[in-house]
């Protein structure tokens, strides 16, 4: 089945090098786009001709499922590490062999996962499952965001 996916996206014209539009290259524009729609940034550091390279020229990332998740509560970065904007993020994260998963929280401004190494459908799921919706405060603690509904205090006075 990947491999008759992966054939449909090159008659699409996904060639090497060439991500959908719901994945960003430029990690810049990525931390940009976070930001402004207040969503975690998903990255993934590898090279375009890995497997996950592959999952994102396709547009399905790894199952449908965890496209969806990524499509509704993440902003999605994917650097090739053949290129020399790749290699130089890899090096930013201190990365070497193997693909990298990093997670930045809605801020941009905490690292709230990191991971090398090849992921199970199940692991990735949890994963996303488990940081979607978090924000940090400065001390790295998260902050829970709750909606509360406050009545106004009624005080009776005497004139």
């Amino acid at each position: 089945m990947f491999r008759t996916m992966l054939e449909v996206a090159i008659m699409i014209g996904f060639g090497p090098g060439e991500l959908p539009a719901a994945w960003q290259s430029d990690y810049s524009k990525a931390v940009t786009e976070a930001t402004a729609s207040d969503k975690p940034l998903f990255i993934v550091i590898c090279p375009g001709a890995s497997e996950y390279g592959r999952f994102a020229a396709l547009g399905t990332f790894v199952s449908d499922g965890i496209e969806r998740t990524l499509s509704s509560d993440y902003v999605r970065c994917f650097m090739d590490t053949d290129t020399p904007e790749g290699k130089e993020l890899a090096r930013k994260f201190d990365t070497e062999e193997g693909p990298h998963f990093v997670i930045l929280d809605r801020s941009a401004k905490w690292q709230v996962f990191y991971e090398s190494g090849y992921l199970s459908e199940s692991r990735v799921s949890s994963i996303l499952a488990k940081y979607r919706r978090i924000k940090l405060s400065a001390s790295g603690r998260r902050i829970e965001e709750v909606a509360q509904a406050r009545r106004p205090d009624v005080r009776l006075c005497s004139t």
